[in-house]
C-alpha cells in the first residue's frame, strides 16, 4: 500500500506547478507570440523601406508619382506608355508652397524636374518646399532630380524673387541631393553652366539593379551615341553610370545616388527619356 501522502501526487506527465505538458506547451506559446509578431512587423518594415526584397510582398498598384516642374515631351510620352507602372501627376513648383509636407506625403516617387525652365525662377523651389523634400527623403521617400533642377531659391515678397546669394542644391535641400554644384572660370557655379555633348552613357556600378543589364547606352554600336545636355557637377554620393563624350576624352556623371537610411535620392544629368531602358530599371528599383 502506498502511504496516504501519496494520494493526492501529480499525476504521470506532470512535471511541475500549474499542470501537465500541454499546460506547459501552452504558456512557451503564449510567451512566443509577441516575438513572432515583433518579427514579421520588422520583416514587412524591412521589405517597405527596401533593406530586404521579398518578392510576395510586391504591391502590382502603379507606382504614385509627383512631377515638380516642366519634363520633356518625351519624358511625357515614356511615362504614358508606362501606365501600369507608373500613374503621375505634374505640379508647378508654386503650387506646393502650402503644405507641402502634406502634398509629398500623398505619392510614393517625387520627380524634380525643371530642366527646360528658361529663368532662373523656373529652376527654383522654395525654403518650405526645399526642406519638405528633404525631410520627405529623410523619412523613406524617393527623390529623383533632373540636371539643373531646383538649384535656386524663390521667395521675396511676391514669391517670384530669386536669392541672389544662393546657387546650387545645399542651402535649399541640405545634403540630400548627391551631387554639388562646382566653380569653373572666373566663379561662376557649373550646375549653371549647360554642357552640349555626344555621348555615351557607361555603367559604373555593376552591382546596382538600375543598369541592371545595361552596360553602355546606346547598346548597340550601330545607333548613334546619344547627343544631349549635361553639367559639370561634383558626385557626392555613389556613382551609378557615367557619360563619356564620343568627340573628346571627357567625362560626366550621368546617374548617382544617395542612400539614407530608409529613403533614396537620385540624380539624372541628362533628361532620362533618352534611356527609356535605364528609367524603367530606375522605376523598378524605387518600387
Amino acid at each position: 500500500m502506498y502511504p496516504e501522502g501519496d494520494a493526492g501526487s501529480a499525476p504521470a506527465g506532470d512535471y511541475g506547478y500549474g499542470g501537465g505538458i500541454k499546460s506547459k506547451l501552452t504558456r512557451n506559446l503564449e510567451g512566443l507570440i509577441p516575438l513572432i509578431l515583433i518579427i514579421i512587423i520588422a520583416v514587412f518594415l524591412a521589405h517597405k523601406f527596401d533593406i530586404i526584397n521579398i518578392p510576395f510582398l510586391g504591391g502590382t498598384e502603379p507606382i504614385q508619382m509627383l512631377v515638380i516642374g516642366m519634363p520633356s515631351a518625351d519624358m511625357l510620352i515614356m511615362l504614358d506608355q508606362d501606365k501600369d507602372l507608373v500613374n503621375y501627376r505634374v505640379k508647378e513648383a508654386a503650387a506646393l508652397n502650402v503644405s507641402p509636407e502634406e502634398q509629398l506625403a500623398q505619392y510614393n516617387i517625387v520627380v524634380l524636374d525643371q530642366h527646360l525652365g528658361g529663368t532662373a525662377y523656373e529652376h527654383s523651389v522654395s525654403r518650405q518646399l526645399g526642406e519638405a523634400l528633404n525631410n520627405y527623403v529623410r523619412t523613406g521617400g524617393k527623390l529623383i532630380t533632373i540636371m539643373d533642377s531646383g538649384i535656386y531659391q524663390s521667395g521675396g515678397i511676391t514669391g517670384t524673387e530669386i536669392a541672389s546669394d544662393v546657387v546650387g542644391w545645399k542651402a535649399s535641400f541640405g545634403d540630400t541631393i548627391p551631387v554639388e554644384c562646382d566653380k569653373a572660370l572666373n566663379d561662376v557655379p557649373t550646375c549653371t553652366l549647360q554642357v552640349a555633348v555626344t555621348a555615351r552613357l557607361f555603367r559604373e556600378d555593376f552591382d546596382h539593379k538600375i543598369m541592371e543589364g545595361i552596360e553602355v547606352a546606346p547598346a548597340d554600336p550601330r545607333y548613334p551615341p546619344l547627343r544631349l545636355y549635361t553639367f559639370k557637377v561634383k558626385p557626392r554620393g555613389n556613382e551609378v553610370a557615367y557619360l563619356k563624350s564620343v568627340a573628346f576624352p571627357t567625362y560626366f556623371p550621368g546617374i548617382v545616388e544617395k542612400r539614407l537610411i530608409i529613403g533614396k535620392s537620385i540624380y539624372f544629368n541628362y533628361d532620362p527619356a533618352l534611356t527609356p531602358g535605364v528609367w524603367q530599371n530606375t522605376m523598378e528599383y524605387l518600387r
